[in-house]
């Protein structure tokens, strides 16, 4: 392929991945002809032309132990599938989220465009800044939010609205900032300008109070802990400072005291352990895992889309990628999914502290927060948000290998 051409279908693809969100947003909210499928369309397509691009390299990729962990969990999920002998239309529905967006590692493993790393990155921090704005503008001017997002009881009287943006789900949203966030950080660090070091200091902090305002607990946990792992890696002074700016302002501002606070009261933990809370789905889930403790009882039969539509769990989410999945396809198919999204954010790591190389260091963090956040929240059911972690992975495993 031409250089040039090599270049732009790069940026293309980069672009398309970076801004998912709105694009899907825009065809969607306008009904434009194919916008129910246009995301398949994309992934399927470009995955053709990659191989197209890059026969040769095709091949290599099956040594990549990503790869060989994802094709492990792929055989457990269908042979679960094979013994349980349950709707096909379910398996394929469930099989579909998990796999399709992976793709996007393999697109870009292929396309290897170390040229446009920065280019990527950069585009994600836009989107997810301007994803932040919307949901701030929302809770200045209070934009009703529903009452299921609360605790009626507990909380309702100090938090009104919750920002959503255009994602329609404040969980969902700061999944897509907390991937954002740390990555604002690399580019704080490493530039010399002041004028740039204050444009990224302005996404942070415009992507900070929007992840604050979606007052998800889950992801302001999972995004303190690992941008504090980070900055300890890098600068422990830095790490120990961010951790006691995060305490102070969870203890003395009142809103998000209440939320955190909330979280560790009997009421809560009643309510959500007896009345369909994530406490009672999670006990069932791990219940169903009982009963088919080493391949479950099949991808799409329980906690996920695809069970919800299809009728097999009755529950709005399991709100756990790592419970569903157990309960779903067993310990071999939860060890193997393990493996296979978190081997090479564990390398990421370590080939921070042999290259020290910032842009690695914050991918990890990025992915690791992900990773975390995946313990209370069903997020690989959100494209936007598992072709963005797929797409990341990627381009630090490209970096981590570069010489």
């Amino acid at each position: 392929m031409d250089d040039d051409l090599r270049r732009y279908f790069n940026y293309f693809v980069l672009l398309i991945i970076a801004f998912f969100p709105w694009i899907n947003y825009i065809l969607r909210r306008f009904h434009i002809p194919g916008s129910t499928i246009w995301d398949d369309i994309f992934i399927l397509s470009i995955f053709v032309l990659s191989i197209a691009f890059h026969r040769k390299r095709f091949f290599t990729l099956f040594k990549n132990i990503t790869v060989i962990w994802g094709i492990l969990f792929a055989i457990i999920t269908l042979f679960s599938f094979y013994i349980n002998n349950y709707m096909f239309i379910a398996f394929v529905h469930e099989f579909r989220l998990f796999f399709e967006p992976f793709l996007l590692f393999l697109i870009i493993l292929l396309l290897t465009p170390i040229d446009e790393v920065e280019f990527y990155i950069k585009c994600l921090i836009l989107s997810s800044f301007l994803l932040a704005i919307v949901g701030i503008y929302q809770y200045i001017i209070k934009v009703p939010s529903s009452a299921l997002w609360v605790d009626k009881e507990l909380e309702r009287a100090s938090i009104y609205t919750r920002a959503f943006s255009i994602v329609g789900s404040p969980n969902v949203l700061a999944a897509y900032l907390e991937i954002a966030l740390p990555l604002s950080l690399i580019f704080i660090i490493k530039k010399k300008g002041i004028i740039s070091k204050l444009i990224y200091s302005v996404a942070f902090t415009g992507t900070l109070f929007g992840l604050l305002v979606t007052f998800g607990r889950a992801a302001w946990l999972s995004s303190s802990f690992s941008i504090f792992a980070g900055f300890m890696g890098y600068n422990p002074l830095i790490g120990t400072t961010f951790i006691i700016i995060s305490v102070i302002i969870a203890v003395f501002i009142p809103v998000f005291r209440l939320r955190i606070t909330t979280l560790f009261s009997k009421e809560y933990s009643n309510k959500s352990l007896n009345f369909g809370g994530r406490l009672f789905r999670w006990k069932q889930g791990i219940l169903n895992a009982s009963n088919h403790p080493w391949i479950g009882s099949g991808l799409g039969t329980f906690g996920g889309s695809a069970s919800q539509k299809y009728g097999y769990f009755a529950g709005i989410s399991m709100d756990s990628v790592y419970i569903k999945t157990l309960a779903e396809t067993g310990w071999l198919g939860l060890t193997a999914f393990v493996l296979w999204v978190s081997w090479e954010v564990g390398q990421l790591f370590y080939k921070y502290y042999t290259k020290r190389n910032i842009t690695i260091l914050f991918i990890a963090v990025s992915l690791f927060s992900i990773l975390l956040n995946m313990f209370t929240e069903n997020l690989f059911d959100t494209w936007g948000i598992s072709i963005n972690f797929w797409g990341l992975l990627a381009i630090g495993e490209i970096l981590s290998n570069e010489k």
